[in-house]
């Protein structure tokens, strides 16, 4: 369940995400004091037994969050100060904060950089790629929970789908005799100038045609009607095909968030890239 509240003392948006037993901080109000504000979320994940706290942070109030127990695991920037953001954790579990699939990882971004790109093959003939709109949150929930066994958010549930859409989300599928085969979505924030591209999802058979390339180069194009933003996503660090897919499309690798989520069965490690 993500349960998303408003601190009293900070009027920051801090999610309690109980199924990733997580506490989320997409940003927080300039002059905010990161010592006093680093200790309210810690008392916070504590009063609500979680195990972990994901910060995006200001650069020059790392410091502060470091002396307070965060770590720095990733960055988000692009192009100037006003769109650099610092992805912070601090863990309440210390088992949570500890990987033993670093080195596999560290392996798979060195293939993914190193073997080189070919040119994406003509899509097979049957296959048609368009936007989604509510009428196939059905659908998109049921290919998301057949291709993982678990998933950081309740994707089971159509309605879930359908508010994502209802609050600008944008979903494009590929089809294959009017069966949906793969999916992809982009999530943009219109007050931090982000967008996040995610829910990427293909059936075993179909894989192979680049299809999550395809729809992913679909919604940035969505995405660039609606404003400027920061675009990023994160990737299991254990899947060789999906890292492969946003190095060739351009994205950078920039940290890795250390048991992030709970995906495919089990908390796994997350690659940021950033475009």
């Amino acid at each position: 369940m993500l349960n998303t509240m408003n601190a009293v003392s900070y009027s920051s948006p801090i999610t309690v995400d109980e199924k990733n037993k997580r506490l989320i901080v997409d940003g927080y109000p300039q002059g905010t004091k990161p010592t006093l504000f680093g200790r309210h979320l810690i008392y916070l994940a504590l009063k609500k037994k979680l195990e972990k706290i994901w910060l995006w942070a200001l650069p020059a109030d790392v410091p502060d969050f470091l002396r307070c127990g965060f770590r720095t695991e990733g960055t988000l920037f692009q192009n100037n100060y006003e769109e650099f953001a610092v992805s912070l954790a601090y863990y309440v579990r210390g088992g949570r904060g500890h990987s033993h699939k670093l080195q596999s990882e560290n392996e798979i971004i060195h293939s993914v950089r190193t073997e080189p790109i070919h040119q994406t093959r003509s899509l097979p003939h049957g296959i048609e790629l368009k936007l989604l709109n509510e009428s196939f949150a059905q659908q998109i929930s049921q290919l998301l929970t057949k291709v993982f066994t678990s998933y950081p958010s309740p994707v089971g549930d159509p309605q879930y789908i359908r508010s994502l859409m209802q609050q600008g989300n944008i979903f494009a599928g590929a089809f294959s005799q009017e069966k949906l085969i793969s999916v992809a979505a982009a999530y943009p924030n219109q007050s931090l100038k982000r967008c996040e591209m995610t829910d990427c999802a293909t059936i075993e058979e179909y894989r192979g045609h680049s299809l999550s390339e395809r729809l992913l180069w679909m919604l940035e194009h969505e995405v660039q009607k609606k404003g400027s933003f920061n675009v990023y996503t994160l990737a299991r660090a254990q899947s060789y095909g999906m890292n492969r897919v946003f190095h060739k499309l351009g994205y950078r690798y920039q940290g890795r968030l250390i048991n992030n989520c709970h995906i495919a069965g089990s908390y796994e490690d997350m690659n940021l890239w950033v475009r």
